[in-house]
């Protein structure tokens, strides 16, 4: 176990992990009796003394009372089994930039590394049931954020949050998921390959603590973090009524620049994302013109990009010209370029090694590069 946990008595982990207590009115709770240990010795008297605190919320802080410090010991015990950490409030490893929102978390247990402050970041939200154009685009702008050294800040969910975290994690960068559970449990179950990454080359957050289960109700609120967390909020696919526009709304309530990829005006999927352009959302066009907003831009991986489709041989230039980011099938490739089935299959081959051509499913092929 790490000191950052051993720093904190089983005091500030009871404190941080009472769900019905909003986050600043622990932090309230905090500078009132000074220490987490005097909140949880408090006595009825005092707790019905404290104005700011609804009914429901002081029988929350009764019930949490209810535990015992063996109890308590034996649940540290288990974060350092797990390696869970946290971070407290103003605390050095507590991210700066959430002191800034309302409502911060009064604590974040996390797994892995957390990242540099300083760092510049990135949220990139989307729908969980989005088309293969959507998964593509979320994971070129992934990798494309990890070349320019940029954090990629989502929540590990299926479709176009996972899409740009993979992204990010091939392209060699950092990114942090920011879950509606306990950071021991891995949901969506299918994303336990990413989660395993996280811990391991990212970094896994929640203001729930550990065996809390992915209930509906948490998922709105850990939207403040994700947004919190970034300089820049950029929206890739989103139906009209999506959970991704709540993500927007807590990233308008805290001054952030919100961008969305366009999409097609037939998609129900881009429905919302075009609806945030036609309000004022910056339109995210590509790589560069998406970094020169943010005033940071690197021309490394787009000259190495372009070296790259300059070295084609001509068959690969010729398959290369077929493919853009709608998935084409092995047999309309075949028909266009008319190769024999044996040299397309080989030349895909060939793309794919150097990673500019992907397989998003059996013999469909789209372009992987970000361009």
């Amino acid at each position: 176990m790490s000191a950052e946990m051993e720093a904190y008595n089983k005091y500030e982990y009871w404190l941080a992990g009472i769900v019905s207590l909003p986050g600043r009115k622990k932090i309230y709770l905090k500078s009132l009796f000074g220490e987490a240990e005097r909140i949880y010795q408090a006595s009825e008297r005092e707790l019905e003394q404290i104005s700011i605190l609804t009914e429901c919320e002081k029988e929350g802080i009764r019930s949490a009372k209810k535990k015992t410090d063996e109890e308590l010991e034996r649940e540290l015990m288990y974060c350092r089994q797990k390696e869970i950490m946290l971070a407290v409030w103003q605390h050095n490893a507590y991210p700066t930039r959430l002191e800034h929102i309302y409502n911060p978390p009064y604590g974040l247990f996390y797994r892995g590394k957390l990242p540099d402050g300083g760092q510049k970041s990135v949220s990139i939200v989307g729908a969980r049931k989005c088309t293969c154009y959507g998964k593509a685009v979320a994971q070129q702008i992934g990798k494309g954020l990890a070349a320019a050294d940029i954090l990629v800040v989502s929540g590990m969910a299926a479709g176009i949050d996972g899409a740009a975290q993979r992204g990010a994690l091939c392209g060699g960068g950092s990114t942090l998921g920011v879950l509606g559970c306990g950071v021991d449990v891995c949901y969506p179950a299918a994303n336990r390959e990413l989660y395993e990454r996280l811990i391991t080359n990212g970094c896994v957050v929640s203001e729930y603590p550990p065996r809390t289960r992915p209930l509906a109700l948490n998922f709105p609120q850990r939207n403040r973090i994700i947004s919190g967390l970034a300089d820049v909020i950029l929206v890739v696919e989103a139906r009209e009524r999506s959970g991704s526009l709540i993500t927007v709304d807590f990233a308008l309530e805290q001054g952030k620049d919100i961008y969305a990829v366009p999409g097609r005006i037939s998609d129900l999927s881009s429905g919302g994302t075009n609806r945030l352009i036609q309000q004022g959302a910056g339109i995210y066009l590509n790589m560069e013109n998406f970094l020169e907003s943010m005033h940071i831009f690197s021309k490394t991986e787009e000259n190495s990009c372009k070296k790259q489709k300059l070295s084609l041989e001509n068959l690969e230039r010729l398959v290369y010209s077929c493919l853009d980011l709608t998935p084409r099938n092995l047999e309309s490739l075949w028909a266009e370029t008319g190769l024999d089935l044996e040299g397309l299959m080989e030349t895909l081959g060939t793309l794919q090694e150097m990673g500019i051509v992907s397989e998003v499913y059996k013999n469909y092929y789209i372009r992987s590069d970000t361009d």
